[in-house]
């Protein structure tokens, strides 16, 4: 046990993630420590407590020394929308807009398949409503809401079994008055009916898009708010007064009772946390360039970041009919850090398709039963068992002393499911696993920079995740990228990033106007007004007034296109601007596209403000050298040397290999590969011929030997 003074505070984060909880304690002195639990569907607060306890009675620590603000990540809103487990959820809407979330957009995400179905409404037909009522584009109120219409649907819906209703009306974003009075009149006969209007969830044109995302909100919102509930009381019954703080996909984290309001915001709320991370880890080491790979149990995605920030987008679908075929999924057009899910997990399982080839995943073993070598009751086998088997996990060690590893279940899973089938070896098998695994994440991250006007080759693969960075060496040569950067905590490293991550709440209003003839009074008011709205909620949730930034910005185009690039502004907007704002959206289209167009007219569809609130981040303290620092459970301990022989993929063949804690190295010592190097959490592979080296905060480095195989 690790005695720590009494008198540091320690900010608390946990990630709820398919297969682990992520537990992370940073003191105000620079203190980390680290930890991760198998996760518990069924009773979540569990290991969430179990991880904090287990980080404080190792290093001495008391429950009063942990901060009462507590943030969190969870997968629960993805996994509620994929499951369809959400509630039982009616729409009412306007007179000839019943089956818009079912019409959806005309494009098949498969070109050449006629019969391709699209993505599940989520709402049958019988619960969509309709009400006589018409707003007009500029707002204008062409018909009135009558109130009794407004009930029989209402009661209509709730006796037909729904627990949730949302209500998106036409041009509601422009005039929200008919839906508020529809929550207002349910709110007389059903108060316990939670209502979400899309003028609120999503306050721009495009009504499909708007209502799904009002229909996905209204969908998860009862769950959610009795989860996150759950976790906040499972705190304080442990003996922490919490305040429950959630990430959002946006990158920014809200208040609990915002994240019940809203909880369509916390859609990608884990692998957010984690990009977040990435870019506070790219602007310390001054990479300008950096693709972010994360990878864990169930999937792996990247992020790319510029000058150290995230890139955002609001062009998310959520739960993809196919996972890599755009147009398949379900629309969510609120601003989302830009992560493609790009391969499987450590979890996914491999498997013999109908042609007799093998392939990895989607399906996943999760945390129940586990993978193979977990001995838990898992029976096939997967990335991780190929990775056991390769050398690369300790066959005498645990996974932070969660699981105890077992070679022989994996040998027996990949024998019996691949390896006797195909006719090959088992660690050909194995090594089949790995590298279908790798290329498809390798080329994955190369189409997703080209979509967005990036070398990808140009990129430090920056990798976390408890499996990223045992698989990023392979992902980077197959990619192009000739430097990877593994962060101190990678294997937690999504936990670290909510510590790391602003407070940010965001709003969006459609005025369709074109640059040349702005009504530029009316534009301000409208921006201030979104900007005094979020304000209200911020400081309704114990935040100053005074510490909150506003940032501005709005999705323009060129005349004629039907797609918008998000330009900044600036904080004023008047006639003075104007050239300004053209000079900000030239360059961001050229950025995006490679040029801009030359004497063409602008209009802009959108405007955006963002308000945040800067979280100080956790005082960077030098890393102590060996005696210091606590190797994790099962990991070697510092100054004991050992070697295990590792397969390389390139080499087709075994190596001993040294195996290192990370705790052993030294700053400004370069060393040359193979290495396999154990953090917390996490294995780092290192191959032949790879330097490699530590840096002052514990970041390794690593430069590639060679190109891809």
């Amino acid at each position: 046990m690790a005695l720590h003074s009494s008198e540091e505070r320690f900010r608390f984060a946990f990630d709820i993630g398919g297969t682990f909880t992520d537990c992370v304690l940073i003191g105000d002195r620079g203190s980390v420590f680290t930890t991760k639990v198998l996760s518990d569907q069924e009773r979540v607060v569990s290991p969430i407590v179990a991880g904090l306890e287990r980080m404080l009675e190792h290093h001495g620590l008391t429950k009063s020394q942990v901060h009462e603000v507590v943030v969190g990540a969870t997968t629960a809103v993805t996994n509620l929308v994929i499951e369809r487990k959400g509630a039982i959820t009616g729409l009412i809407t306007t007179a000839g807009f019943r089956d818009v979330i079912e019409i959806g957009r005309e494009l098949r995400f498969d070109l050449y398949d006629l019969m391709a179905p699209g993505p599940d409404p989520v709402i049958p037909r019988a619960l969509r409503l309709e009400v006589d009522e018409r707003t007009e584009a500029d707002g204008t109120i062409a018909r009135a809401v009558d109130d009794g219409d407004i009930e029989r649907a209402a009661r209509e819906l709730i006796a037909r079994g729904a627990q949730s209703i949302a209500v998106s009306l036409l041009h509601s974003f422009t005039n929200p008055a008919h839906e508020q009075r529809v929550r207002e009149i349910i709110a007389r006969f059903a108060p316990d009916i939670p209502v979400s209007l899309s003028s609120e969830v999503l306050g721009e044109l495009r009504e499909y898009e708007r209502t799904m995302a009002t229909v996905l909100n209204a969908y998860v919102m009862p769950m959610v708010g009795r989860y996150l509930g759950v976790i906040e009381e499972g705190l304080r019954t442990a003996g922490i007064p919490a305040i429950l703080r959630i990430m959002q996909s946006n990158g920014g984290v809200i208040s609990r009772e915002l994240g019940e309001r809203m909880p369509i915001r916390m859609l990608e709320s884990g692998p957010a946390a984690g990009a977040l991370g990435a870019a506070f880890s790219a602007r310390a080491a001054a990479i300008e360039e950096v693709l972010a790979f994360d990878m864990g149990g169930t999937t792996a995605k990247a992020c790319l970041i510029r000058d150290g920030k995230p890139s955002i987008t609001t062009d998310f679908e959520a739960a993809r009919l196919q996972r890599f075929k755009k147009g398949s999924g379900l629309p969510v057009r609120l601003p989302t850090v830009d992560l493609i899910e790009i391969g499987a997990g450590g979890g996914s399982i491999a498997h013999i398709d109908d042609t007799g080839l093998m392939k990895v995943g989607p399906h996943s073993a999760g945390s129940n039963p586990g993978p193979a070598c977990y001995g838990l009751g898992g029976r096939r086998p997967t990335v991780t068992d190929a990775a056991l088997l390769m050398g690369y996990l300790d066959p005498g060690g645990s996974l932070s002393g969660s699981v105890k590893l077992r070679a022989d279940l994996a040998d027996e899973a990949i024998a019996q499911h691949l390896a006797r089938p195909l006719g090959l070896s088992v660690i050909e098998a194995a090594n089949g696993i790995h590298r279908i695994v790798c290329e498809h994440m390798a080329a994955a991250a190369k189409i997703h920079a080209v979509e967005n006007g990036r070398d990808v080759r140009q990129c430090t693969l920056l990798a976390f995740g408890g499996a990223g960075p045992l698989h990023a060496r392979e992902v980077a040569r197959r990619a192009g990228c000739r430097k990877l950067l593994v962060p101190a905590n990678a294997g937690v490293f999504s936990a670290f990033g909510l510590l790391v991550a602003p407070i940010k709440m965001d709003a969006v209003r459609t005025r369709f106007t074109r640059l040349e003839g702005i009504d530029w009074p009316a534009i301000e008011n409208l921006c201030a007004e979104m900007e005094a709205g979020l304000s209200a909620q911020l400081t309704a949730s114990g935040i100053p007034h005074e510490a909150i930034e506003f940032a501005r910005s709005a999705d323009m185009r060129y005349l004629g296109q039907g797609f918008e690039v998000e330009t900044p502004l600036p904080a004023r907007l008047d006639e003075a601007s104007r050239s300004a704002i053209e000079s900000a959206f030239e360059q961001a289209y050229a950025s995006r596209f490679g040029r801009s167009l030359a004497q063409q007219r602008i209009e802009i569809v959108n405007w955006r403000v963002e308000a945040s609130v800067a979280i100080e981040p956790p005082e960077s303290r030098e890393r102590e050298a060996d005696a210091g620092r606590t190797p994790s459970t099962g990991h070697g301990k510092a100054g004991v040397a050992r070697s295990r022989r590792a397969f390389f993929p390139e080499l087709a063949d075994f190596v001993d290999t040294p195996v290192l804690a990370e705790a052993n190295l030294r700053p400004g010592e370069i060393q040359v590969g193979p290495a396999l190097i154990e953090q917390s959490g996490s294995t780092i592979v290192i191959g032949p011929g790879d330097r490699y080296g530590i840096d002052d905060t514990g970041n390794i480095h690593v430069t590639l030997s060679g190109g891809a195989a």
